[in-house]
């Protein structure tokens, strides 16, 4: 995947962050911002976090809204419950969240029989070793796969309350790695996150290019995560609005993306090239 013609300053991919400091919009208190610092000789020659939004796979920006007879995707309606992950908001959502940190450099990997060999140019670590039996040795499910970890070299700075989702990023299947999902209270936390992952292709030689997608990270406010919970049964009410609710899915395909949807303020999650 290509940062080149996207990444750019971040003051300038966004429309409602200003680095500057200068007065927020009317209505608002105050920006909330996440910043991305580096080092100064590594800044400009490394690529810069990017909003996932502007980074979509190549499959999903060709794949057509809709199912064709044929089994392939088309633009066309050809009648209901044949919507690809195109018109999924849900999926979107997921894929479009936050940002991509993507991997500073070249680098090569050759990968046989869970045996890898890695190998870079760049000044600096890339890559380096992570003990199995940090997750439990040969007890861990993926105890055939070789764990090793990316060196990151962007530090991230978020407001007072904030913590990161840090994950392998959603909805975009194909790479020969998993990175390990992690949460850091960034807020409290100033230094560079590394990013543990499981290398999964048990057969590879190839160069992963500058700008490989290599985390996803996610922001979110502490004090609004839910911590308590119940279960029950549905109440008569309850039950009727779940009905009413399958009736319109049947009656109109895009009931939840052009009905029931709620845009986030001040999100990025609308593609550009997606068919509201």
């Amino acid at each position: 995947m290509d940062f080149s013609s996207v990444t750019g300053s971040l003051s300038d991919l966004s429309n409602y962050v200003r680095p500057d400091g200068t007065p927020a919009e009317e209505g608002q208190e105050e920006d909330q911002l996440i910043e991305f610092v580096t080092e100064k000789e590594l800044y400009g020659a490394i690529p810069e976090p990017i909003p996932a939004n502007k980074v979509l796979p190549d499959w999903y920006r060709e794949l057509g809204q809709y199912i064709s007879e044929d089994g392939g995707s088309q633009n066309n309606r050809p009648g209901l419950n044949r919507s690809t992950v195109k018109r999924c908001v849900p999926f979107m959502e997921a894929m479009t969240m936050g940002w991509i940190i993507p991997l500073p450099a070249e680098l090569h990997v050759v990968a046989e029989n869970g045996d890898v060999d890695c190998n870079w140019e760049f000044e600096r670590e890339l890559i380096s070793g992570h003990s199995l039996g940090q997750v439990g040795g040969d007890m861990f499910p993926g105890n055939q796969n070789p764990i090793l970890k990316f060196h990151n070299y962007w530090n991230i700075k978020v407001p007072s309350g904030y913590t990161v989702l840090f994950t392998n990023p959603m909805n975009r299947p194909g790479q020969p790695f998993v990175p390990f999902s992690g949460v850091v209270d960034l807020d409290n936390y100033f230094n560079f996150v590394n990013f543990p992952f499981m290398w999964i292709a048990e057969i590879f030689d190839g160069v992963l290019p500058a700008g490989t997608p290599m985390i996803q990270a996610i922001p979110f406010k502490r004090d609004t995560m839910l911590s308590d919970a119940t279960a029950r049964s549905m109440s008569e009410d309850e039950a009727l609005e779940q009905a009413r609710t399958k009736t319109e899915l049947s009656s109109h395909e895009s009931t939840y993306r052009d009905d029931r949807w709620i845009a986030k303020d001040g999100s990025r999650m609308i593609p550009q090239d997606v068919d509201k």
